[in-house]
């Protein structure tokens, strides 16, 4: 396990969640755990922080472990490998189902939040809540809703600050 400077591993994250996602999991204070996989939202620099927004949309099973929690993680499977996996967490509803049984997929500790990583990924990043808002129509360009929220589904916003950010595979 090596520590890596998050802007410099920003680059990386991006440019996963724009070809396949990354995968977003929490552990809430009840020790449920649940993953999915996430392709927007992404690094930014808030309040002299560095912070990870993730959007999550009200239907998500991982929004219910969200309330209930502290903290969340990011972990990117850096040499592709686990795409059927990402596809499966993201197809499939963690409400119904074990989907880290359902796909194999196995998890460990993260080494400084009370949250977990994915074992098979190469990047993780560990993030205390720090923000949670919700996404307001009355604000947003009429194309975006259009194009995004006609179901008017909109995301939470959760902002995390990283605390933790190393790879694995180095």
């Amino acid at each position: 396990m090596k520590d890596v400077n998050y802007a410099e591993v920003s680059g990386l994250i991006l440019d996963h969640l724009a070809h396949g996602g990354i995968f977003f999991s929490v552990k809430d204070k009840q020790g449920r755990v649940n993953t999915m996989n996430t392709a927007w939202g992404g690094p930014a620099f808030y309040w002299n922080k560095n912070v990870y927004v993730a959007p999550i949309r009200h239907d998500r099973h991982t929004l219910s472990l969200l309330q209930n929690a502290e903290s969340f993680t990011i972990s990117v499977p850096l040499h592709g490998q686990l795409k059927k996996e990402l596809a499966y967490v993201g197809t499939h509803h963690g409400y119904n189902e074990d989907k880290f049984a359902g796909c194999n997929l196995s998890f460990a500790e993260a080494k400084s939040v009370d949250s977990i990583i994915i074992d098979q990924c190469d990047l993780h990043i560990e993030c205390e809540i720090q923000l949670v808002t919700e996404m307001d129509k009355a604000g947003m360009d009429k194309n975006v809703y259009d194009k995004c929220y006609a179901d008017g589904d909109m995301h939470v916003l959760y902002f995390g600050e990283v605390v933790a950010c190393y790879r694995t595979d180095l």
